[in-house]
C-alpha cells in the first residue's frame, strides 16, 4: 500500500517535469534542455549506457514509455497496478477498476505519443488518471491500516518530488528582475504544482522568486508544500505505531526528526540557485533515510 501511493505519485510528478522542461524550453533558441531532467533523478550513467544522446524522443521515452527503466511513468503505473492486485482484498472495487483502465491507456502510449506537439496531451492524461485514483480512494478507501501506509507513500512521494520540481526550475528563472517573462516563467512554475491560486492567495501581487520557495517549502495548507507532506508524514506514524502498539523504532524516530531539522533550518538567508540545490538536496537525502528506515521497520 506504501507503495502503490508512492508509484502514483511518482508517475504524475514525472509528467509535471518533463511538460515544465519542455514549457521552459520553448523560448530557448536550442530548445529544452533534456539532460537537466537526467541530472535531476540521478539517470546520467543509467541513460548514457543505451542512448547516444539526450533528445527530445530518447529521454521522454526513457521517462515515459520505457519499461526497462523503473524511473518511467510506465514502469511506475504498471508497478502500482501489480501492488494493488496483490492487496486487491484490500482496496474498493472502484479503485481496482480506474487502475486497470489508466494502467491500460499508459501501455497503450508509444513513441509517436510523444512528439513535442503532443506532450501536453500526454502529461495531461497521466496527471488526471493519477489524480482520478486519489479521489477514488478518498471516497471509497475504509480509514484502516492500509489507509495510513498508502497515505504516507504518497506524502514521502510528494515531498521529494516538490524539491524536485522546485530544483528544475529555480535556477533557470531570471533572480533579479521583474519583467513580464519573469513573470510568465515563475506562473508556469506554480502551475506546473497546481499552485498558481493557492500562490495567489497568499501573495496577491507580483511572484517573487523567495515567496515561491517559500510557499512550495513551508506552507502549512497547500497540499504539495513540503512542510505540510512532513506534518502529514508524522501524524500517520504516530497513528500506524497506535494500531501496532508499538513505535517504529528509535531508528525511524530520529530519521523523522532529521527530516524536520533538515526542513526547520532553512537554506542559506541570501537565496541562490546554488544555496537552494544545496538545501533541496540535503531534503531529499533525509526524505530517502526515513523511506530507508520506514522499509525495514515495518516491511523486512
Amino acid at each position: 500500500m506504501c507503495w502503490l501511493g508512492r508509484y502514483l505519485e511518482r508517475a504524475e510528478n514525472i509528467a509535471r517535469i518533463i511538460h515544465i522542461n519542455e514549457t521552459y524550453g520553448r523560448d530557448d533558441p536550442h530548445g529544452p534542455d533534456w539532460r537537466r531532467v537526467l541530472r535531476l533523478y540521478s539517470d546520467e550513467e543509467r541513460f548514457d549506457a543505451i542512448h547516444d544522446d539526450a533528445s527530445a524522443a530518447t529521454v521522454l521515452g526513457f521517462y515515459v514509455i520505457d519499461r526497462d527503466n523503473p524511473a518511467s511513468i510506465c514502469s511506475a503505473v504498471l508497478a502500482a497496478r501489480e501492488n494493488a492486485r496483490s492487496v486487491r482484498h484490500l482496496i474498493s472495487t472502484e479503485m481496482w477498476t480506474h487502475l486497470n483502465i489508466f494502467s491500460s491507456a499508459v501501455r497503450a502510449l508509444s513513441a509517436k505519443d510523444l512528439r513535442l506537439s503532443n506532450l501536453s496531451v500526454v502529461a495531461t492524461m497521466v496527471i488526471n488518471g493519477c489524480q482520478s485514483f486519489e479521489g477514488i480512494a478518498e471516497g471509497t478507501f475504509l480509514r484502516g491500516e492500509p489507509w495510513c501506509f498508502f497515505q504516507f507513500g504518497k506524502y514521502l512521494e510528494r515531498a521529494d518530488q516538490t524539491t524536485r520540481i522546485l530544483d528544475i526550475s529555480y535556477d533557470r528563472l531570471l533572480l533579479d528582475k521583474e519583467d513580464a517573462v519573469a513573470t510568465v516563467q515563475w506562473n508556469l512554475l506554480l502551475r506546473s504544482v497546481s499552485a498558481y491560486h493557492a500562490y495567489r492567495s497568499r501573495h496577491p501581487g507580483l511572484s517573487r522568486p523567495h515567496d515561491i520557495a517559500a510557499f512550495l517549502l513551508y506552507d502549512t495548507e497547500f497540499p504539495r508544500a513540503v512542510a505540510l507532506c512532513v506534518s502529514r508524514m508524522t501524524t500517520l506514524l504516530r497513528d500506524i505505531e497506535k494500531r501496532h502498539m508499538k513505535s517504529g523504532g528509535a531508528k525511524l524516530e530520529k530519521a523523522r526528526r532529521s527530516l524536520e531539522f533538515s526542513l526547520e533550518t532553512g537554506p542559506a538567508h541570501e537565496l541562490t540557485p546554488v544555496s537552494l540545490h544545496a538545501f533541496l538536496d540535503g531534503l531529499q537525502i533525509a526524505l530517502g533515510d526515513v523511506s530507508d528506515v520506514i522499509s525495514e521497520g515495518y516491511f523486512r
